[in-house]
């Protein structure tokens, strides 16, 4: 959400740690005074005129620092925090933090001064782009740099100055006199962000960043948001780099993509979570931690010196037993401590107000009761219990539409590949039907061939049949006849009756072969 300079990221600090204004340090306004009940514990508030003791925050049986967690040995889980483990450190630490993440550009050289730097920033921005920054703080760090390198981390004031940075074309090409890097460039805060809201899960998300940043140039990122068990939502995350266009989203409250219309909201982030750098415990600082040794954030082994321990393991999470570092913000025991906190904020500020609002109603009656308490069950609401988001009848039948185009886009699917192998069948088909072509033209050709030889060979038969009847057959009845008429004497007696006798029968023979019937030996 969008808040003034001084109340960015912050939440009512002095309702959460139960401090009192500055005026009433010097005892100067007629404010109410917190008192305790010693029976039930529980503090309410008195309106009078008197001097201000503050009340210690409650005891205890209310809150359970987690300073010094139990230690856990390699391959165990640590206990998950619970509701009672939100320290009064860390519920401070998340509502104090700089708004904004920091721009960090690093020098080669050290020689290069914080003034020098911050005056040259604000006069390059100011004289070639009319741009007035607000820094809310700039300091030094060499935690990450090499030799003499040294980097800077500006930290903007307001929303404007931000995102009027994230431009890297219009940065200056040298500072102090000197050239730089960006060694990292920092993410959009939420104050920069907007929640587009009942965006199907199903729809193409390449396709709806597209349409998106078509109609607000301005996007710079489209998320899908996620539950805390790694399932899509019905939610977009938006993150711009002007504070104009995100306003006009705001003031027209809804976005028109492909002729739907979707709500938008605020986008709310988590807090920032207190993990100890020397122990990686959540809800405490180092100065806090009870441990005499350090713990490495990779090995979670525990350590004299850690200077002295050059860690070549794989990452293991000493909350969770995860295969990550131990101080990551996606440890699932310390995303439920976030959350947890984040409740405990709002609803401390949800109190807060609506206790103020009803001391301011009944000031006359508190004035004459005094210090007497007197127990009303509406100054004490009962938390909202989450509800899930019913859509409405067109969101509905959104979905249902959705659904059906679903089922018509995977029936198309199921068409266009019975449709792709009855093609791929055809062309099997038209090739198979080429090669039966050719063979039957081989056969055809095969036959015309086969048909030559015929007519060859008959008109040889003819020749051959010519030549046994016409030649050879005469000539041999003339042969036959004539040895006949040798095997004769001059009387015509037969000299040799078995010769003649041979001579009859090839002369029948013969006869019987000019007749065209079968000659039998």
């Amino acid at each position: 959400m969008v808040y003034s300079n001084q109340q960015q990221n912050r939440y009512s600090i002095d309702n959460i740690i139960g401090q009192l204004p500055q005026s009433c340090y010097y005892h100067q306004c007629s404010c109410p005074a917190t008192q305790v009940d010693p029976l039930s514990n529980v503090h309410f508030i008195s309106k009078e005129n008197r001097r201000h003791q503050r009340i210690p925050p409650p005891l205890s049986t209310n809150t359970i620092p987690i300073n010094s967690p139990a230690r856990s040995k390699r391959g165990t889980l640590s206990s998950p925090p619970s509701n009672q483990n939100l320290t009064t450190a860390a519920t401070r630490y998340a509502t104090t933090r700089f708004p904004f993440p920091p721009y960090i550009t690093r020098f080669k050289s050290n020689q290069v001064t914080l003034n020098h730097f911050n005056e040259d920033i604000v006069h390059h921005f100011k004289n070639n782009h009319q741009i007035n920054i607000e820094i809310l703080n700039c300091r030094s760090s060499k935690v990450k740099c090499n030799n003499d390198e040294i980097d800077f981390l500006l930290y903007l004031k307001d929303s404007v100055s931000f995102a009027s940075l994230y431009d890297q074309t219009i940065w200056p090409l040298k500072l102090a006199g000197n050239d730089y890097t960006f060694p990292s460039w920092p993410s959009i805060p939420p104050q920069l962000s907007l929640i587009l809201k009942n965006v199907n899960v199903q729809i193409d998300l390449e396709d709806f960043t597209n349409e998106v940043k078509a109609l607000v140039p301005d996007v710079k990122n489209v998320i899908r948001m996620k539950n805390k068990f790694g399932n899509n939502i019905h939610m977009i995350k938006l993150e711009l780099v002007s504070l104009l266009a995100r306003q006009d989203l705001i003031d027209a409250k809804k976005l028109i993509i492909n002729y739907i219309s979707y709500e938008v909201t605020e986008f709310l982030a988590p807090v920032t979570v207190l993990i100890c750098s020397k122990y990686s415990g959540i809800g405490h600082f180092r100065k806090q931690c009870t441990e005499q040794n350090e713990t490495c954030k990779t090995c979670v082994q525990t350590f004299a010196d850690l200077k002295n321990h050059h860690c070549t393991m794989d990452p293991l999470c000493k909350h969770c037993n995860g295969n990550h570092l131990s101080n990551p913000m996606k440890c699932p025991i310390i995303k439920t401590f976030r959350a947890e906190l984040t409740k405990k904020i709002l609803n401390t500020n949800v109190r807060s107000s609506s206790t103020a609002d009803n001391n301011n109603n009944n000031n006359n009656t508190n004035n004459n009761i005094n210090n007497k308490y007197i127990y009303n069950p509406q100054n004490f609401p009962p938390l909202p219990t989450t509800q899930s988001t019913l859509n409405n009848s067109v969101m509905l039948k959104l979905d249902e539409l959705m659904t059906k185009m679903s089922e018509v886009k995977e029936h198309l699917s199921n068409l266009t590949s019975k449709h792709e192998k009855y093609e791929q069948f055809m062309i099997e088909k038209t090739q198979n039907d080429e090669r039966v072509n050719q063979q039957i033209e081989l056969l055809l050709l095969n036959d015309q061939d086969l048909k030559k030889d015929l007519l060859q060979l008959k008109l040889l038969i003819e020749r051959r049949d010519n030549l046994f009847m016409k030649l050879l057959f005469p000539m041999f009845e003339d042969l036959f006849s004539h040895i006949a008429a040798l095997n004769q004497d001059k009387r015509g007696n037969t000299l040799d009756a078995d010769l003649k006798v041979r001579l009859e029968r090839y002369l029948i023979q013969v006869k019987k072969t000019k007749e065209g019937k079968l000659c039998m030996t």
